[in-house]
């Protein structure tokens, strides 16, 4: 009977020690659970603070023509440049033309030219991982210069009917390059959802294409550390900056037989639930991303307006 009870009393003290540790484990778990919702939220409210500062418009568009009756006009002073990289996008007289440097559809190809031109013994070597693709071993600046080259200004109000699908947009002077898919319709669980884009840009298919009168509505991710779909708008929000600073920003965007060249007019931020995607009227384009980072539950919108048009030879 006394070496029972003894085993009774050992068994109950490990019962007691299990337990103990046990609230002492969701006590310390419940403390960091409630410190980082802490750090969270404080984090979110100070990224969310920081909005307003996204929110940033452009004076009149000096490179559109106002009076679509009147006198055709230069859209653009021939001895005016580019802020950001220091050229005329829309002079066709430049050091190169096209002939030189073709831009396909979402893939800058250099000339041999401007690549044999490089010195790359004595000095810096080009990067390995450059080899088979030069242009991401080059200065965004240079890369835009080729990139804007040979657009034809358009007088305001002016853009083109039916225009396929676009295939690709890139805003050069802040490395984005991204293929252009149309998003799907799917049917979910309390209704029906635009698909989300997976490592590209989705163009919203109700919306206008590239080049034509209405507004083109495209979706991207600026990052995606969950669900892993990629991060094509992840410079996206260095336009902002750009735009206080008096540069000008283009988009580029098109299809297999024109390109669009569209100039960044605002940018805004709105409440996810706030977000309306509205008809201009007039050729228009419009980029969307999340925003903060690691909150997302606001929207950045990029607005820009057609200026200019290239065919693809």
């Amino acid at each position: 009977m006394e070496a029972g009870y003894e085993y009774l009393l050992f068994r109950r003290r490990l019962q007691h020690r299990f337990f103990n540790i046990c609230g002492v484990f969701i006590v310390v778990l419940g403390a960091l659970m409630l410190v980082s919702s802490g750090a969270y939220y404080s984090y979110a409210a100070a990224a969310r603070s920081s909005l307003p500062e996204l929110d940033v418009s452009m004076p009149i568009n000096p490179y559109i023509q106002a009076d679509r009756e009147g006198p055709s006009q230069p859209l653009m002073d021939t001895d005016s440049s580019v802020s950001s990289g220091n050229i005329n996008p829309f002079t066709a007289e430049e050091e190169m033309s096209l002939s030189d440097a073709r831009t396909a559809p979402g893939l800058l190809t250099l000339p041999g030219s401007a690549i044999s031109a490089r010195q790359l013994y004595p000095g810096d070597g080009l990067n390995a991982e450059a080899w088979s693709y030069p242009a991401s071993y080059e200065p965004l600046s240079y890369i835009e210069e080729i990139q804007l080259k040979d657009f034809k200004p358009m007088v305001a109000g002016e853009s083109f009917q039916d225009q396929p699908a676009a295939t690709y947009i890139s805003i050069p002077s802040i490395g984005i390059n991204s293929s252009v898919d149309e998003l799907d319709v799917l049917d979910l669980a309390g209704g029906r959802f635009y698909e989300t884009p997976v490592n590209t840009v989705g163009h919203i298919p109700t919306t206008a294409h590239a080049g034509e009168p209405g507004s083109a509505w495209y979706f991207g991710h600026a990052e995606s550390p969950i669900s892993g779909e990629g991060s094509v708008f992840y410079n996206l929000t260095e336009l902002p900056g750009k735009l206080q600073n008096g540069e000008d920003v283009f988009i580029v965007s098109g299809n297999d037989q024109q390109r669009f060249l569209y100039r960044v007019t605002s940018t805004r931020v709105v409440h996810q639930n706030e977000l309306k995607l509205i008809n201009f009227g007039r050729g228009t384009i419009h980029l969307v991303s999340c925003v903060p980072k690691l909150v997302y539950d606001h929207r950045l919108i990029i607005d820009g307006e057609l200026v200019a048009q290239s065919d693809i030879p």
